[in-house]
């Protein structure tokens, strides 16, 4: 690390123990939009490092339940502002006050009313009301600072759980909200928390990537889906009273990933990579392969040197026969791509070590000189 500043530094490795995820996530995090720029690589492997503050904002704001779990024993988690724990807020203030903290629009007065209703006691009764006799008098419920912030602060659901479970009264049962046909399929889909929220869009483009049709499940056919009872009912929906409010029907992810590996045809690239997925022989680790970090980056060609040499063929996998395995979904698509806007800038697609070296470790027959 330079030395002489008072900047701190975080690299996946922290990210992971910072905020309750495994490597894997936290550097996929590193591909998403307006991830903080990488700073710089320190160390034989390549370790990337970022700026620790920088990268807690976009956090903040993109994966708010890792976010707030990293900050759950401080006294002041959401970083509200100070004031006397008897200063007097009203409702309105409540509200915006708590979309401040969670970077979403204030939550509404018609909404708090319901979290004071005796059916949820969500936010406490208001500490002060018109006519009590106290001093200053008020002329409409307010809550005391302490009493607010403890309503804006309490443990918000982060762990990995069934929404559908969640939502259930006490001592009921849920009912399938899909029809089964089969065991569901175990496709590649992105990590993220049971109870992240999607739109109809989102689940289409999901859809159509992790089954391998090359372009989105559009929203027609998705409410197509709907109707045929294979997509559940929306989750969320506008004016439902829970937060944060939506402005459009949504989806938890548990709900939408359930409807997506629903059991039935895949498209040509998905079939083609299922034969790794679903091969009665694991991965083989029985390749020597040269060592390195698991984000070092690799071109096409690269690749196949490596292949060709580890599976014992005696001369390298070609760039195009590399490029079939790609087209029918053997290899992954590139991790970077030319203007992907990441640093390092690549002037060709490449792939990190760990993808590549999933690809040359799959199940089949090796070439002579491994046999």
């Amino acid at each position: 690390m330079p030395a002489g500043t008072d900047r701190t530094y975080t690299n996946f490795d922290k990210m992971a123990e910072r905020y309750g995820v495994d490597r894997t996530t936290s550097a996929k995090w590193s591909r998403e939009e307006g991830f903080p720029d990488l700073l710089f690589t320190e160390g034989q492997g390549g370790l990337h490092v970022y700026d620790a503050e920088d990268v807690d904002a976009w956090v903040r704001d993109h994966h708010f339940g890792s976010w707030f779990r990293s900050r759950q024993g401080k006294d002041n988690p959401l970083d509200l502002p100070k004031g006397g724990p008897r200063d007097l807020l009203s409702l309105r203030q409540i509200g915006e006050l708590e979309g401040q903290a969670l970077n979403r629009p204030p939550t509404s007065i018609t909404t708090l009313r319901t979290y004071l209703s005796p059916s949820k006691r969500v936010l406490p009764p208001a500490d002060r009301t018109p006519g009590d006799g106290l001093q200053p008098t008020v002329s409409e419920p307010m809550w005391f600072r302490e009493t607010a912030y403890t309503y804006i602060c309490r443990p918000r659901r982060t762990r990995r759980t069934t929404p559908v479970e969640a939502k259930q009264p006490s001592g009921r049962k849920s009912a399938p909200k899909q029809r089964a046909a089969g065991a569901l399929l175990d496709l590649d889909l992105p990590d993220g928390a049971d109870t992240d929220l999607l739109t109809l869009q989102e689940i289409g483009e999901l859809d159509g990537k992790a089954r391998g049709r090359g372009k989105a499940t559009t929203v027609g056919t998705l409410k197509n889906y709907q109707s045929q009872e294979l997509l559940a009912k929306a989750d969320r929906t506008p004016g439902d009273g829970q937060e944060p409010a939506v402005d459009e029907p949504m989806w938890f992810r548990s709900t939408a990933y359930r409807f997506i590996r629903r059991p039935g045809r895949l498209g040509a690239a998905a079939r083609a990579s299922r034969e790794i997925v679903d091969a009665s022989e694991p991965l083989r680790e029985d390749l020597k392969l040269p060592k390195g970090a698991d984000n070092d980056l690799l071109t096409l060609q690269q690749i196949g040197e490596l292949d060709g040499k580890a599976r014992g063929r005696g001369k390298a996998t070609t760039v195009s026969s590399m490029r079939t395995y790609l087209y029918n979904g053997l290899l992954a698509e590139a991790d970077r791509t030319p203007g992907d806007g990441q640093e390092p800038a690549v002037d060709e697609p490449m792939w990190f070590r760990s993808t590549a070296y999933r690809f040359i470790r799959r199940p089949g027959q090796l070439g002579g000189s491994r046999r």
